[in-house]
């Protein structure tokens, strides 16, 4: 639902309710599910970190977000921030099965990241300022990157904290 919330926000204007539902939902996560302060740290970590990726993308002219800050600052709007967030959130928990599965992890980023941009772009959320073919592929690199990333941070903070 979070996730949602940040692409229609951002599609219809609003940029700034998906960051709202998705602090919610890590506000229930850490009072419901988690009190982990490692997997705290991992989402502050690939808040930064996806951050840096997705401002990369519009840096160098591969794609532009709705809801920027500014137009002339291209930092990732924090609505991109607050889906790194949640989804960093999901590591440990329902994406528990793939850890140290790194082969799988990087082949589901390859797909998925694309699959996500790529509806994005359709909601309105997402400009590609390419043809799709070559987003398709960097995003594919990019998230088949990220993903086992992700996981290796996360398996280094449990292993750091021991």
């Amino acid at each position: 639902m979070s996730w949602w919330a940040c692409i229609l926000g951002a599609s219809k204007g609003i940029p700034y309710i998906g960051p709202v539902v998705m602090s919610l939902f890590l506000i229930i996560h850490f009072i419901f599910i988690s009190k982990n302060l490692q997997e705290l740290k991992l989402i502050i970590i690939f808040a930064l970190v996806g951050t840096f990726i997705d401002s990369g993308l519009i840096f160098f002219g591969i794609l532009s977000y709705e809801g920027l800050y500014s137009l002339g600052i291209p930092i990732a709007p924090l609505w991109i921030t607050a889906m790194w967030c949640g989804f960093s959130a999901t590591i440990n928990h329902s994406m528990k099965w793939l850890t140290n599965k790194w082969l799988i992890t990087f082949l589901l980023g390859a797909f998925f990241g694309p699959a996500a941009y790529l509806t994005g772009e359709k909601f309105g959320a997402i400009n590609f300022l390419t043809e799709v073919p070559n987003i398709a592929i960097i995003l594919a690199l990019v998230w088949g990157g990220s993903i086992p990333l992700i996981y290796w941070v996360n398996n280094w903070l449990i292993t750091s904290n021991k």
